[in-house]
């Protein structure tokens, strides 16, 4: 039985107005970025575009919701398992994560709160890299969309 807690929850202010922070998020071009190494493909729901990890490979996200300005979704099969890479099928058709961004305007700006779970139903093999790999790397994610919003 697979004993990996099943969420992340991180969460960062961005001295910035929703709107900005939303496009950040949710604009292929600026996604690819702040969070990878570029984009090929839109964000619409329902779309499947690539990201471009540099040297932990490409992974195919499956959008599923985009609700501006408060919302964005999307379901993946990400983690250092798959270097170099990366996962580019379908994630829908394997076990994925699904990320969620939630974003609420504050008196200094937006606050941000990104979700992952999933990770209690993903293979034993990988499940727990995956979780320890996400956990920082979320932190890590949160202060690079800080610092591009404030560029």
């Amino acid at each position: 039985m697979n004993t990996v807690p099943d969420r992340i929850e991180r969460s960062v202010v961005i001295a910035a107005p929703i709107e900005r922070v939303f496009k950040a998020i949710s604009d292929p071009a600026e996604f690819g970025t702040w969070f990878s190494n570029g984009v090929e493909g839109d964000f619409e729901v329902g779309s499947q575009p690539v990201i471009d990890e540099g040297k932990y490979g490409r992974f195919r996200l499956a959008i599923i919701a985009k609700e501006p300005p408060t919302y964005f979704a999307y379901r993946w099969v990400s983690g250092t398992a798959f270097v170099p890479d990366g996962f580019t099928s379908n994630p829908l058709e394997h076990p994925n994560t699904l990320v969620e961004f939630r974003l609420s305007a504050t008196d200094q700006g937006t606050e941000v709160c990104v979700t992952e779970t999933g990770f209690a139903t993903l293979p034993e093999s990988y499940a727990a890299q995956n979780f320890e790999d996400n956990t920082g790397g979320w932190e890590y994610q949160l202060n690079e969309l800080a610092n591009h919003v404030s560029a």
